[in-house]
């Protein structure tokens, strides 16, 4: 076969593809039909409470108003289910069974954008300056300080969240401490002054068994893991926060206005039925 008739078939190939998906676009074949696109649609009307809890969802209803197909739904369902967010029984239906709580990104939990959730101390001690937290904060040969809390909101546990400092920071290592209006974020609590810079990692891992059974999760279940890093004014590193949430009832958002991050982003979490 000569390269110009190899050409001419693959134009002739590609005539007939976009002709079968032209048709099928006037018929309705290539509406929605992927359950993961149903589902991230319907997961992000739950976060944004355009769904919120005791909303009762009717499949047919929503294979007209997403334009989809009636398994896609169904699958879209049946993973949000396995999430915890709604709650699928033969003869009732399926009903959202859960408002999202929200809480700053920065920060574990904060009065600023009414929270209701809160701290519980687990763990408060000196720790020894392991060659990985020297790496990650600087510091000699020094201890660290290390407090461990149960993050809860609406009564349920939803996360676990470790500090690692320098310095005491008194107003963190209580049993239920909490953050003052004026106060807006744990760093200008516990150093009276802003930081200089934050620097977020957000990743995805398994439950080992402690953190499995401190979460109420089956161990390997998937987790976010956030990891902020605080700088001072002088851009040294000074605090090294961690967060393990469930990641099938909670997201990460960032708020950007104008180009400009704000300090008001928030993390959204799904308290667990």
């Amino acid at each position: 076969m000569t390269r110009a008739n190899a050409g001419r078939l693959r134009a002739v190939d590609d005539e007939a593809v976009a002709a079968l998906l032209s048709e099928r676009l006037r018929k309705g074949h290539a509406l929605q039909q992927s359950p993961r696109r149903v589902y991230s649609l319907l997961r992000s009307a739950i976060r944004t409470g355009e769904l919120p809890a005791h909303t009762r969802l009717d499949e047919a209803d929503l294979v007209v108003e997403l334009k989809t197909s009636r398994n896609a739904v169904r699958l879209a369902l049946q993973q949000l289910d396995a999430d915890g967010l709604v709650d699928r029984r033969p003869g009732l239906g399926t009903v959202v069974v859960s408002q999202i709580q929200s809480f700053p990104v920065f920060e574990c939990v904060g009065p600023a954008i009414g929270v209701t959730g809160a701290l519980l101390l687990l763990e408060n001690q000196r720790i020894p300056p392991t060659p990985y937290l020297s790496s990650r904060i600087g510091g000699g040969s020094e201890p660290l300080h290390m407090s461990e809390f149960l993050v809860r909101v609406g009564g349920q546990t939803v996360g676990v969240f470790s500090r690692y400092g320098h310095e005491r920071a008194e107003a963190l290592e209580q049993d239920r401490p909490f953050l003052k209006p004026g106060d807006l974020s744990w760093y200008r609590r516990i150093h009276g002054s802003a930081p200089g810079d934050i620097r977020v990692v957000i990743e995805a891992t398994g439950a080992d068994a402690r953190t499995a059974r401190l979460l109420g999760v089956e161990e390997g279940s998937p987790l976010l893991v956030r990891e902020t890093l605080y700088f001072d004014q002088n851009h040294d590193p000074v605090e090294l926060h961690s967060t393990y949430l469930d990641s099938r009832r909670a997201s990460l958002l960032a708020v950007v206005t104008d180009g400009e991050l704000q300090h008001d982003a928030v993390a959204q979490v799904i308290p667990p039925r």
